[in-house]
């Protein structure tokens, strides 16, 4: 934090539009944490017999961050599990030994003041990562600019603050998952950041803790002073400075409304003229079921089986599959659960898979496991053993051609077969779904469905092959709006075919989570949502406010635009958000 008091002053009622990256509304004040001044242009080599010291000035400043995220992990292990496997990936990056290595090679061996060392090995990693052909690697930059800026703080202003965050807004250039956990504990709204993208870690927490965040403000820790009033709107991605009274009000009457107790509902929960909207858990171990199961999900909606690969240094025998699945199945018993076999590409990748230069658009989802039909039959067989309560879905994602879903279904009755022949149980009418996030899926959706159980919609996906803008960058992410008109007429394509074949469509991804736009899922006929754990209270809440027949009228007048602000106001005038 730095007063920076030659700066100028923020001018009053500002208001700066950046990206939604995190539901709601925050006001509070603003606490400025500013990039160190570093001054590493010039310096001079250092003394050999002074070099020792610097590698101490390292090694403390180290310590210091290290323990700063293991208190992150230790809030993430009590009160957000699925941040936790986030929080450690820092602890991985600060221990590598190459990075360690290389540093203490340019203190000890090339006297480089230990700053500079820091600094100069990690500008290199982030080099190589902004320059990866994967997007998810070029995300990632973001973490490792946040831990070399934090290094070198620590090097340059070894004493840390002790202002409060208690009611404050977090301005800083770009944040880690673990700082996101601490400041929620210390008190903080909201987070405004200069750079970063929707898929970083930091939003995934926040969004998770349900902290509003603004994203993509550029400047921002210049252009506000601290203790200035700020109110975020994580919903529309506003940030207003020094607001008068009026707009002060209108924004603490909204937060109420959206901030008032919520009750647990443990059942499915019906619109006002009756229509039952099961609301799912997307999870990714079965240590999230219990929680969400608390949270008053109506079963499991969508099991990311390729997260079971992340902790693990091999890849898992099909016994080890079996167990795992089953301990998720008996954990949410009796209420379904959906498991998408894995989606492994762009990424999520192992050890085999191919290099591409856009792996986004490569070989990824089911179009791999078809490469890989030992992968896939094992992971097939595996699901059926756990199936045998009957409560299982089967979901493939990434589909995009008839024949894929042809080749999966004769691949499913081979594995069948070979249960039947070894007199294993297993639920022989498992339903298959498939995720429908590309447009050529969404255009053959009325073929596709006479084939399937049911769609799950991934808007994510959906959103970014459809507006050919990359979700993971910050330099598009403005393009990234899943209430485009576009996508909008997909997504009312494909619940229509859906409908006409007498299947499900249901819908998952950021969306979902969006409780300004459920009225409008709801008019599509999206009839069942699945979202993180701590987004259940609030939808049910929300869903069981609508009335189906109205929402399908708003939805006419929604389409009939040309534009997504448009649609925002159309919502903003319905009062949508709560």
């Amino acid at each position: 934090m730095d007063s920076d008091a030659g700066g100028p002053r923020t001018p009053p009622s500002l208001r700066f539009q950046g990206i939604a990256a995190s539901q709601g509304i925050a006001i509070g004040h603003a606490v400025i944490f500013r990039a160190p001044q570093e001054r590493l242009l010039h310096w001079r080599s250092v003394p050999p017999p002074e070099r020792p010291h610097h590698l101490e000035r390292y090694q403390n400043a180290r310590k210091v961050l290290l323990d700063s995220i293991r208190a992150g992990m230790n809030l993430a292990a009590g009160a957000l599990p699925e941040a936790m496997a986030i929080v450690e990936s820092y602890e991985l990056i600060i221990s590598d030994p190459a990075i360690e290595g290389t540093i203490t090679h340019r203190i000890l061996g090339e006297g480089m003041p230990a700053e500079v060392a820091v600094s100069t090995v990690y500008d290199a990693h982030i080099h190589a990562l902004a320059n990866a052909s994967d997007p998810l690697l070029r995300e990632r930059r973001y973490d490792l600019e946040n831990i070399r800026q934090k290094l070198v703080a620590a090097l340059l202003s070894p004493s840390a603050t002790s202002e409060s965050l208690r009611d404050a807004i977090i301005v800083a250039p770009s944040l880690l998952a673990s700082d996101v956990l601490q400041y929620h504990d210390q008190g903080a709204r909201g987070i405004v950041t200069e750079v970063g993208g929707i898929s970083s870690h930091a939003c995934i927490v926040a969004r998770t803790l349900g902290m509003p965040a603004v994203i993509g403000i550029r400047n921002a820790t210049r252009l506000l002073d601290d203790n200035v009033q700020v109110i975020v709107d994580g919903t529309n991605g506003l940030v207003l400075v020094s607001p008068d009274e009026t707009t002060t009000a209108h924004y603490r009457a909204l937060r109420q409304i959206r901030t008032h107790h919520r009750p647990i509902h443990s059942e499915i929960v019906t619109t006002t003229d009756g229509i039952a909207i099961p609301v799912y858990a997307s999870v990714d171990s079965p240590d999230d079921v219990p929680f969400a199961l608390a949270q008053g999900a109506d079963g499991i909606g969508l099991v990311r089986t390729e997260f079971h690969l992340v902790h693990l240094n091999h890849f898992p025998s099909e016994q080890e599959q079996t167990a795992w699945y089953r301990a998720i199945v008996e954990r949410a018993y009796p209420k379904p659960v959906t498991l998408r076999i894995f989606d492994l590409g762009s990424d999520k990748v192992i050890a085999g898979m191919p290099h591409e230069q856009n792996p986004a658009l490569g070989l990824r989802g089911l179009r791999f496991l078809l490469r890989r039909r030992d992968l896939l039959s094992a992971q097939l067989r595996a699901i059926l053993r756990a199936s045998a309560q009957q409560t299982v879905r089967l979901l493939a994602p990434m589909v995009t051609t008839m024949e894929e879903v042809e080749t999966l279904l004769t691949l499913l009755e081979s594995a069948k077969q070979e249960l039947r022949d070894n007199r294993e149980p297993f639920d022989d009418r498992i339903p298959l779904g498939i995720m429908v996030e590309t447009p050529a899926a969404a255009l053959l959706a009325d073929q596709l469905a006479g084939h399937v159980a049911f769609f799950s919609i991934g808007t994510n996906d959906l959103t970014q092959y459809t507006l050919a803008a990359d979700r993971t960058s910050n330099l598009v992410a403005y393009l990234f709006d899943q209430l485009h008109p576009a996508v909008l007429r997909l997504l009312q394509m494909i619940v229509s075919a859906a409908k006409r074949r007498g299947i499900h469509a249901e819908l998952c991804g950021d969306l979902a989570t969006f409780l300004s736009a459920t009225e409008l899922l709801v008019g599509l006929g999206i009839r069942a949502l699945s979202v993180a754990p701590t987004s259940i209270p609030a939808l049910k809440e929300k869903i069981s406010a609508i009335n189906a027949a109205q929402a399908e009228r708003l939805l006419e007048h929604a389409l009939a635009t040309s534009d997504s602000a448009a649609i925002r106001a159309l919502l903003n005038n319905q009062h949508l958000s709560p």
